[in-house]
Order: C-alpha cells, then structure tokens, then sequence
C-alpha cells in the first residue's frame, strides 16, 4: 500500500514539474530556426511556413520573395487574444507593400467554430486551423496564449512573445523587430552623414 501510494505520488511531481517547466517556454527559442509545418487554410489550402521563409524556400518558383513571418497562436475564447489580433491587423495593412506575412494560428477548435468568429470581427489576416494541437503544443510548445513568434526571412526566429499585456506594451516590443527585420535583408541602412 505504501509503495503504492509512493509510486503515485512521485508520478504526479513528476506530472507537475513537467507541465510546470513546459509552461516557462521551453518551446523553440529566439535565434533558433523556427520548426517547419503546414497547416489548412480556412478555405482549406495547405499552407506550408517554408513558402514564405527558410535558408530555401519549397517552391521559389511560386514564390521568389522570402518574407518577415509573424505567428500569433491564438483561441476563439482568448480575451487577450482578441485585444492583440486587431493591432496584428493594424500592422498588416501598415506593411501592405512590404515582404510580411501574419498568420493567426487557431490552437483547437473546428472550423466551423473559428470561421464564424472571423468573420464577424472583420479579420483578413489569413488563419490557419491547428484543430488538434499538433504544431502549437509539439512544435511551437504553446501552452498560453495568446503566443506570438516573430520569424526572419532566413527562417529564424527573431522574437518569442508570450501573453498581451497592453497596446503600448505589444507596440514597444514588436515594432522595432518588425521594422528592423524589413529593411532591406534585414540589415540597418547606414546612418546618413550631413
């Protein structure tokens, strides 16, 4: 019976310390290359991370420019998600002309839950549906969100951001990797000398 017991309880510290340690962000890191997936489009496209970055892109016959990618995992429920989407969609149309995708990352839920939910707050940055948790839990350790990654055009993560705390705060922290990632290849323009 002791044995039992003891058996049961060292179990459930491992359980504890497993889940406690995997909800730090022991998911990929800044300066790690993001890890590859592809997931379904609302419409029902595949939708491969590697069409858009990496050292070489899947198809560069399709797409010859790699990009700034932005992933923001995101749930129909979240609250602080639906604070962080609208800045995310301000931030699309402000780089309109330049090489940035975003993509919202639904983290479990079916379509036909997400898809009303889109609609009806007017969203166009394009969602991908992980209804089953596969790329945020095993390739991107999501376990709060909202989540977002910051990724350069070589494939590399530049920015790990976990939570919403407020627009200044989300500003303050994203603007300046995101515009710094799409100067031209990434790089500084010198200064210029009067």
């Amino acid at each position: 019976m002791i044995q039992r017991f003891v058996i049961i309880f060292l179990a459930l510290i491992g359980f504890t310390l497993a889940f406690a340690d995997s909800s730090k962000g022991l998911g990929p890191k800044e300066g790690q290359q993001a890890p590859a997936f592809y997931l379904k489009d609302l419409q029902g496209n595949n939708v491969f991370l590697r069409d858009f970055c990496g050292e070489t892109l899947r198809k560069p016959w399709k797409n010859k420019t790699k990009h700034v990618v932005v992933l923001s995992f995101f749930a129909t429920w979240c609250v602080p998600c639906q604070k962080e989407i609208p800045i995310l969609q301000e931030l699309q149309q402000k780089y309109d002309d330049q090489p940035l995708k975003i993509f919202l990352i639904n983290v479990g839920e079916k379509k036909d839950k997400v898809a009303p939910f889109v609609k009806e707050k007017g969203y166009t940055i394009p969602v991908l549906l992980d209804k089953y948790n596969v790329i945020a839990a095993k390739k991107y350790k999501v376990f709060a969100l909202p989540h977002l990654y910051i990724i350069d055009r070589e494939g590399k993560i530049r920015l790990v951001k976990q939570g919403f705390k407020d627009r200044e705060n989300f500003m303050d922290t994203v603007l300046p990797v995101l515009e710094g990632l799409l100067q031209k290849d990434g790089q500084k323009e010198p200064a210029k000398s009067e």
